[in-house]
């Protein structure tokens, strides 16, 4: 089990999206892809390779919620 990142309800990790929130978990609704999201008080750069290296083009970046 993991935790909605948006609900914090529990959800099957195998789960496509949040059954009660319907916060979508998977890349393309592929299961075997996570999407990585930010909690609604932290950023996900603090802990990306990319913005350590300082070789991140994206462009929310540093504030960046969901990938």
């Amino acid at each position: 089990m993991t935790t909605c990142p948006r609900c914090q309800q529990l959800v099957n990790s195998q789960a496509i999206d949040c059954p009660h929130c319907r916060t979508p978990l998977k890349a393309f609704g592929h299961p075997g892809i996570p999407l990585y999201q930010a909690t609604q008080t932290k950023f996900l750069c603090d802990r990306c390779l990319y913005h350590e290296d300082d070789s991140c083009t994206y462009d929310k970046r540093p504030f960046a919620k969901t990938q």
